[in-house]
């Protein structure tokens, strides 16, 4: 299963995040800024997955997403951005700077667990 980190200044989405994707045996590691996630990712680069939350305080989302994709060199690094934003400029602007997939909330735990296994359906080491 992948390593993923999960980034949101709302603790009980990180909590939710977190119990949906370890009940599916995945390491997650959690943090609340995107200073924090640049952190976490520059020590830790088996890193496959970041969730990131779109409007934080500090480090902007389309940032956070830039920066991340300079730390994960690799090509199989995925990000999801979860966002209360649906609108589609903002949406397609996180997608050209990196972004893999954007999730609305408020999301299911189905949803977030079928679009991290969709991410990965092709990647025989996840």
């Amino acid at each position: 299963m992948a390593s993923i980190l999960v980034v949101d200044d709302s603790p009980t989405v990180l909590n939710i995040v977190r119990l949906a994707l370890s009940s599916q045996g995945h390491s997650v590691q959690a943090c609340n800024t995107g200073e924090k996630a640049i952190e976490i990712l520059n020590s830790d680069p088996s890193i496959r997955l970041g969730i990131f939350d779109f409007n934080m305080p500090g480090l902007s989302g389309v940032n956070l997403i830039q920066e991340s994709k300079k730390i994960i060199k690799n090509k199989d690094f995925k990000i999801i951005v979860l966002s209360g934003e649906n609108k589609p400029d903002i949406i397609s602007n996180a997608l050209f700077n990196g972004a893999d997939a954007w999730m609305v909330k408020p999301f299911n735990n189905e949803e977030l667990i079928k679009q991290v296994a969709e991410l990965f359906e092709n990647d025989a080491s996840f």
